[in-house]
């Protein structure tokens, strides 16, 4: 696949907002909240259901898949090679400049193989008779270990330099269009992955959030860095734009279709083919409001923190313990989010200076 072009030098922000209309500034806030609608509330609430559902209903046991199984392994059946660098669908060319002077990022190949085989890891977590017990070692439900590789190996890659190049795609309309194509006809999910290990747990939420108003998705971040909204540990910074197709996936291996759930690695060529990538603003009110509410609501959760479909004080016990004696100081904390809405109440507040006469 030809690299494509790097997108323009993004204009300050401040510019591009005195260029933007009235009208133009309704149309955006409109186009950018029925995305949170349909991705946040709607669309990751019926995702949410159908976990609850199998851990509760269509409950799924260890062992349903072998050990050498590919979801397992990341191993392409037909060649014995890795599957994870044959999947990736887009990259932009590897970037020069670094957070650290003399940070030398891993190539591509090996940048998806190491998040790939850390989710693998997870999968093979459930492959075991007799089960691995659920607790310290096993953290997750069986259906959660199991999706992991619906995300790993049937799923995609986009590979980014940081965050703010990844957001001068994102604003592109014909860059979004084609990820909705892609995702209309591979029904996979697509994860976005940056080469850039060092980043501001802020930045990154404002990020999420950015990408959750541009499509109609659910977006989690993932990274070895500080915890912010739903976040979990990630070799590399990466966002799960979460589609659902998962569900197809794991619908089959729960009724024992341990080899159709395997997809072959995708046909190069088919998708990105284009020159994309225009200039960007930062992120706006609405995007840092929604990435403070979530990262709210994951830090008043205290112990539980970002794990919603497990209780961590099970599976925790001797960690919840010592969280409790330090009286909540030493658990799980996600990074902290300035509230966006402050400075502008504090401006509302402040007293205007009296007019002279």
């Amino acid at each position: 696949m030809p690299a494509p072009s790097m997108p323009p030098p993004a204009p300050a922000p401040d510019l591009l907002r005195h260029k933007l209309g009235k009208r133009a500034r309704i149309k955006e806030a409109f186009f950018l909240s029925q995305n949170i609608v349909r991705g946040n509330l709607i669309h990751n609430t019926g995702g949410g259901f159908h976990v609850l559902r199998l851990l509760s209903v269509h409950k799924m046991t260890a062992g349903m898949l072998p050990a050498d199984h590919p979801w397992v392994t990341g191993l392409a059946p037909q060649d014995q090679q890795p599957v994870w660098p044959r999947n990736v669908v887009f990259a932009t060319p590897v970037g020069t400049q670094w957070s650290q002077p003399d940070y030398q990022p891993d190539d591509d190949a090996a940048i998806v193989s190491k998040v790939g085989k850390f989710l693998a890891a997870m999968v093979k977590k459930s492959v075991s008779t007799p089960e691995i017990p659920h607790g310290p070692t096993r953290r997750m439900p069986h259906a959660i270990n199991y999706l992991h590789g619906a995300v790993h190996y049937n799923g995609l890659t986009m590979l980014f330099n940081n965050f703010a190049e990844a957001m001068c795609y994102f604003a592109d309309t014909r860059f979004r269009k084609e990820l909705r194509r892609l995702v209309k006809e591979e029904k996979r999910e697509v994860t976005l992955v940056f080469r850039e290990r060092q980043y501001d747990p802020v930045e990154f939420a404002y990020f999420s959030a950015f990408v959750m108003s541009h499509v109609p998705w659910f977006a989690n971040v993932n990274g070895a860095g500080r915890k912010v909204m739903w976040g979990n540990p990630s070799p590399y910074p990466a966002v799960n734009i979460i589609n659902g197709a998962w569900v197809h996936d794991i619908e089959r291996l729960r009724h024992h279709d341990a080899a159709g759930i395997v997809r072959p690695p995708l046909q190069p060529g088919r998708y990105f083919q284009g020159s994309y990538g225009v200039p960007t603003r930062s992120f706006c009110t609405l995007e840092r409001t929604h990435a403070f509410l979530i990262n709210n609501w994951v830090r008043s959760r205290g112990f539980k923190g970002g794990l919603y479909f497990v209780d961590r004080r099970r599976i925790e016990p001797e960690r919840y313990k010592a969280y409790l004696e330090s009286g909540g100081t030493s658990g799980p904390t996600n990074h902290p989010i300035p509230n966006p809405l402050r400075r502008r109440l504090d401006r509302f507040r402040r007293p205007r200076p009296a007019r002279e006469e």
